[in-house]
């Protein structure tokens, strides 16, 4: 008898999850009963992020009683996990109490025909929670849009691995973005100081980018193409290179 074929490693309709994407799963959903309780207090602005500096978390007095973006996310994100419930035969209920029952049906969600239909509209559910209650500050610059039509900018979190693009929808491996962006800048250059390259180094990449750290780069040939400029203090640096070390 042969062994049933994961749809998620094998880009499959249909089947049940491996072992390591019900481990995946679980981390999905557990990830959802914590980032569906802040987007409600985003909602409810019981909390806000500064759109300056320090991102912290500030009582709001705000004119409108909610966020309306979150507040249309959260009904969006609620309708995936009831119609992902429906498919183990759960239904009606609240995002909340809804997860909660589905952490205790792990197996049978796992196993369920739709499994990695399931799997993808939850993991897609989550990023786009999680983009949602993390500062603007805490959020990177991927890259621009790999479809030759749209070249829209593409931001997420540093720890994904694919991304969709805001505008036309594609989803595209992260790492194929950057390697991208990398070889469009590879060989441009800009004479600057160490702090002025760290200035645009963040604003390209939207990672905290200081001048020690970009003196670091130097010191340890991080910047190999790295020269210094004739005028005191400034330096030619490769552009594809700093975008490479951030």
């Amino acid at each position: 008898m042969s062994q049933a074929r994961c749809p998620i490693c094998e880009d499959l309709p249909r089947g049940p999850l491996c072992k390591t994407h019900r481990q995946e799963l679980a981390k999905t959903i557990h990830g959802l009963r914590i980032g569906m309780h802040e987007l409600k207090q985003v909602e409810r602005r019981e909390i806000r992020y500064a759109s300056h500096g320090g991102g912290v978390a500030h009582p709001a007095f705000a004119s409108t009683p909610i966020d309306i973006s979150a507040a249309d996310l959260y009904d969006q994100v609620e309708d995936t996990i009831q119609d992902v419930a429906g498919d183990i035969g759960l239904w009606g209920g609240k995002a909340q109490q809804l997860l909660a029952k589905l952490t205790s049906r792990m197996g049978r969600l796992a196993d369920a025909p739709n499994s990695g239909r399931d799997y993808k509209h939850l993991t897609q559910a989550l990023h786009r929670v999680r983009l949602h209650t993390t500062p603007p500050q805490d959020r990177i610059i991927h890259g621009h849009c790999l479809n030759p039509e749209c070249g829209a900018e593409i931001t997420g979190l540093p720890d994904d691995q694919m991304a969709t693009c805001p505008a036309c929808g594609s989803v595209w491996s992260v790492a194929a973005i950057r390697q991208a962006r990398m070889d469009e800048l590879k060989g441009r250059t800009i004479t600057c100081t160490p702090k002025a390259a760290a200035e645009w180094t963040q604003w390209q990449t939207g990672r905290r980018v200081s001048r020690n750290r970009v003196d670091m780069w130097l010191k340890r040939g991080k910047l190999p193409s790295a020269v210094r400029a004739e005028e005191t203090g400034k330096w030619v640096f490769d552009t594809g290179e700093l975008i490479a070390c951030a």
